[in-house]
């Protein structure tokens, strides 16, 4: 973990494990759960969890031989069997600490941050917008959620902070009526217009093009 520059906490056994998501509730990405420990298991540390804390993914790493079924009954969404390749242990971290855009005014700056899933329904649908290269864009006091190209919250930064523009456009590709999307930082207001099919892919095209020059993170926090 600490080569791989992941800040995380240890719990010694499943009690311990509990405690620590109850008293940093909305602290952790994801959980390394193992199964067989001593004074509460996996399993039962898992149920509590899930009863008594905001959701965050469980990821179950054990040596023990059941069906993947038992893990996801109890609460988990994956599972890691031991023993395992540092490789694998790596993706299944990034995999599962998947989280969604969020754009939101406060105290007059504009910030660009990242947030968890709220359920395991969330987690599958960013993991599979992930896989496409896409993820979710939710804009607070719109009241819209977009699916857009994983790069653009970085232009958007790059457009508002860096060019100082006061309109920053994308392409929401929601399966229900996408559109190109213009987003004006006074008010955080958005308007959409509509494509045809042939319109629509040739837009993508050309954005995907420009997106791919934002693949590293710019300024997250934009002078209002």
């Amino acid at each position: 973990m600490d080569i791989w520059g992941f800040d995380f906490d240890i719990a010694p056994n499943g009690r311990s494990a509990v405690e620590l998501a109850e008293t940093n509730e909305g602290k952790y990405d994801l959980c390394l759960m193992d199964i067989d420990m001593p004074v509460m298991d996996g399993f039962e540390a898992t149920k509590i969890i899930r009863r008594k804390t905001k959701y965050f993914p469980i990821m179950a790493m054990t040596g023990n031989l059941i069906a993947r079924d038992e893990y996801l009954k109890v609460g988990m969404d994956d599972y890691l069997q031991k023993p395992y390749y540092a490789e694998a242990l790596y993706d299944k971290i990034n995999a599962l600490s998947v989280k969604a855009v969020k754009i939101d005014m406060r105290q007059e700056e504009i910030i660009l941050a990242e947030e968890k899933p709220m359920n395991p329904d969330e987690l599958k649908e960013l993991l599979d917008l992930k896989k496409k290269g896409l993820t979710k864009l939710k804009i607070v006091g719109v009241g819209e959620t977009f699916v857009v190209h994983r790069n653009i919250q970085n232009k958007i930064s790059y457009d508002l902070v860096g060019e100082g523009k006061e309109l920053s456009e994308f392409i929401d590709r929601s399966a229900e009526e996408p559109g190109r999307c213009h987003l004006y930082k006074m008010n955080l207001h958005v308007t959409k217009d509509l494509f045809t099919p042939d319109e629509l892919q040739d837009a993508i095209q050309k954005e995907d093009q420009i997106a791919i020059r934002f693949e590293k993170a710019t300024d997250r926090k934009l002078p209002g």
